[in-house]
């Protein structure tokens, strides 16, 4: 068994070194350019030309597909960071779900009717708030978040054993997998949607439940997985409590997705708080421990 996890290991290092890392950036960099230049030439096709009509959108609506793929980005390296630590993988849900705020402003704008009167009264305008105020406001927790993460110099409090890294990294690899397989039915899905929706120009798909429901449904079941087996290196009611209170953000965050605004900011903004207060407290009681030794 040892040496099956050794193996997985081995190829989950080669796989995702900094280069390769970094050879997919550049690549998933250059589809977002790609893609932003053909949703344009999509709009102008559909804004000018009878035959288009069913394209016809503001030319912001191109914004929101660049940022799509670099947010597919980020949750590729929420998964190969799941070997590092548990922290740090929160940490970098709370990037995901704050960059998806942002990618729905994107989206809301272009819909925007501007020779409306803005108002609070107007539904459309309040949406925009919600989404720039949710945003700041997750950007200054997950600030908080990280700020308390350093302050442990980048290292869990328990040094976890090479067996369990190991399987973290077999988890990573699977849920590459996952990742990939999701990726595909999730545009197949999309694609289907979004031309029927085009023909009656009503009932376009919600961008957010598109792949993102479905992955951080996913997302919980790993992170109960992952805390499962880390029972059988270190079971601390202290280690517990705060795993499973990140378990109960990435939850929050999950329902966050299908619920309608503002209620669904309400709800990713308790997570971030319950998950930092969980946290602070962990590394409260460990700094006065080590003083009372």
């Amino acid at each position: 068994m040892n040496n099956i996890l050794q193996i997985a290991s081995n190829k989950f290092d080669s796989y995702f070194n900094a280069k390769v890392v970094r050879k997919i950036e550049l690549l998933l960099l250059r589809a977002a350019v790609f893609s932003f230049i053909l949703h344009l030439a999509i709009i102008y096709l559909g804004n000018n030309f009878t035959y288009f009509q069913h394209f016809q959108h503001s030319y912001l609506k191109a914004i929101y597909t660049p940022f799509s793929f670099i947010l597919f980005y980020e949750v590729f390296l929420l998964i190969i960071i799941i070997p590092n630590s548990i922290s740090e993988f929160i940490g970098k849900q709370f990037e995901v779900i704050t960059l998806i705020t942002l990618r729905s402003f994107f989206h809301d704008i272009a819909d925007f009717n501007t020779s409306e009167a803005i108002h609070f009264q107007n539904p459309a305008f309040l949406s925009l708030v919600y989404d720039l105020v949710a945003s700041i406001f997750m950007l200054g927790l997950t600030i908080v978040y990280y700020k308390i993460y350093n302050s442990s110099n980048n290292k869990e409090v328990i040094r976890e054993l090479n067996q369990f890294i190991n399987i973290k990294k077999v988890v990573s690899l699977s849920m590459i997998l996952v990742l990939l397989v999701l990726s595909v039915t999730s545009l197949f899905n999309w694609s289907v949607d979004m031309l029927e929706a085009l023909k009656i120009n009503n009932n376009y798909p919600n961008p957010n439940t598109v792949f993102y429901e479905d992955f951080f449904s996913i997302m919980i079941f790993v992170d109960v997985l992952l805390l499962i087996i880390s029972f059988t290196f270190h079971s601390s009611f202290f280690i517990i409590f705060r795993n499973a209170s990140f378990i109960i953000t990435t939850i929050l965050l999950r329902m966050s997705l299908t619920i309608e605004k503002p209620m669904n900011y309400i709800i990713i903004l308790i997570g971030f708080l319950f998950a930092i207060a969980s946290f602070f407290l962990y590394r409260f009681r460990y700094i006065h421990h080590k003083r009372d030794i």
